[in-house]
């Protein structure tokens, strides 16, 4: 029983931690640009009143980089790791791209807003595409190979059963975390942020 509240504390704190990194993500592109932006846990708030197409493109890019690196970074660790909680933080890591894919298959595209054709024309790619929706598929599908290759000794039904019940929990978490952060910390920030964008995109 100890164990695996450890292990549901261990995941949920991951999870947090991960969304927080993909908003530092957003914060540390417009930093760069000079642009004064407030990264909360669950949201990036933009301190000025017109931010040039050309620069929230970097911005939504730099999310999309952290939450990729972090994927990237915490699989090469997993496959050198022997601790017990390795699957927790694999999990919590991969919370975000599995809820990205889920919402890219129901509705289109992985994100509210237009955070991920930002990011893909800061790429050069078409904005109105699916790349980054396929790059976080591939990022899930790739995690979940690399815990099933490595517990494929020990795998059961009641062990996909409880991986269910974790995203399920996974996703509450995050609408949690959302509305929480969002109640706190929008009255401080009010959203004044005006983006020339381009004529031709979808807002979702």
């Amino acid at each position: 029983m100890k164990n695996r509240l450890r292990f549901v504390l261990t995941f949920m704190s991951v999870c947090i931690i991960g969304v927080y990194l993909h908003e530092i993500g957003h914060g540390l592109a417009g930093w760069v640009q000079g642009i004064a932006i407030v990264p909360t846990p669950a949201k990036e708030y933009v301190l000025q009143d017109q931010v040039d197409w050309s620069q929230q493109i970097w911005i939504s890019l730099g999310g999309v980089a952290g939450t990729t690196l972090l994927v990237l970074g915490t699989l090469v660790w997993y496959v050198c790791q022997q601790r017990s909680m390795a699957d927790a933080v694999l999990a919590g890591v991969l919370l975000p791209p599995c809820v990205y894919t889920i919402r890219f298959l129901l509705v289109g595209r992985g994100y509210d807003g237009l955070e991920w054709q930002e990011a893909q024309s800061a790429l050069g790619m078409n904005p109105a595409g699916h790349a980054v929706d396929i790059l976080f598929l591939g990022l899930f599908l790739a995690g979940v190979g690399v815990w099933l290759t490595r517990r494929r000794s020990s795998l059961r039904l009641a062990t996909f059963g409880r991986a269910v019940a974790l995203m399920v929990g996974g996703i509450v978490l995050l609408l949690v975390l959302q509305v929480g952060n969002n109640a706190l910390f929008d009255p401080f920030f009010p959203e004044t942020t005006t983006v020339n964008v381009p004529t031709g995109l979808e807002s979702r």
